[in-house]
């Protein structure tokens, strides 16, 4: 049975379907992304030739799955992708994470499925009545074009970031656990981008305590809501790859703490 004739066996005439699929949680550095796409009755009639053509995106050469993607974004019913970085990563843990990034895909639908087929074997609570899929790129037309349209939308966020980020050759191995990634990280230490609560990451940092405490100093100066949401882009992020996670947790609960006390103070001012 073809994955197309799979959703067709288990999803009643009439009822659109939904699938959801992710990207980038073995990966070391960069997002996790989601993708979630539905489909209904009417779709599979007029695209079947193209859908019949949909696998789990692993098994795609990558122009082949570049093309599928752009067919998909055209004749889809609705689909929308959910991203969680790096530094959300690393506060959650990445299987929450990973969740986030679902129900995140999930509430950008324009048109909201009836069910949702959801590859592996935990819930992601997106609200929607869930089946759960072990290998559902493999088994589910929806869940294989979720997973394709997740794929390559980080490879691309992936290339985007071999152009910031030179000498870690993230427009190939894409974060993943390479022996060219281990190379570059054991050269060049962490970048802004990589998960600082992998082990193969924390192994290879060069943690920098003055960043640490120049992060200090220029979080205490902060004097708005605005100040302190600026902070993260312009010192934490760029930051982020010398610092340790304790640090890190240590830096995000005084944030938390300026951030209630300046929230207060301008509900106070109205």
């Amino acid at each position: 049975m073809n994955l197309v004739d799979w959703d067709l066996g288990n999803v009643s005439h009439g009822i659109t379907w939904g699938g959801v699929d992710e990207a980038g949680r073995g990966a070391w550095a960069g997002p996790v992304v989601a993708a979630c796409v539905v489909l209904d009755h009417s779709t599979i009639r007029k695209w079947r030739h193209v859908l019949e053509d949909v696998r789990d995106s692993k098994q795609l050469k990558p122009a082949r799955r570049e093309a599928l993607a752009s067919e998909l974004k055209s004749l889809l019913p609705a689909y929308a992708v959910g991203e969680v970085d790096n530094l959300g990563i690393d506060r959650e843990n990445i299987l929450e994470a990973t969740f986030m990034a679902m129900r995140g895909a999930v509430s950008q639908l324009v048109t909201k499925p009836r069910i949702l087929f959801v590859d592996g074997d935990q819930a992601p609570k997106t609200g929607l009545p869930e089946r759960l899929l072990v290998e559902g790129d493999a088994t589910s037309c929806a869940v294989a074009c979720a997973s394709i349209l997740a794929k390559t939308h980080r490879d691309e966020i992936m290339r985007h970031m071999d152009d910031h980020y030179e000498g870690y050759d993230f427009g190939r191995h894409k974060g993943y656990g390479t022996a060219r990634h281990r190379e570059a990280l054991r050269s060049l230490g962490a970048c802004a981008i990589h998960r600082i609560s992998f082990a193969p990451v924390i192994s290879a940092q060069k943690t920098l305590e003055h960043v640490r405490d120049e992060l200090r100093q220029s979080l205490e100066k902060c004097d708005s809501v605005l100040e302190l949401h600026a902070w993260v882009e312009v010192h934490l992020r760029p930051a982020y790859g010398a610092l340790k996670l304790v640090w890190v947790e240590t830096l995000r609960r005084r944030y938390a703490t300026l951030l209630t006390r300046m929230v207060a103070g301008e509900e106070g001012l109205r």
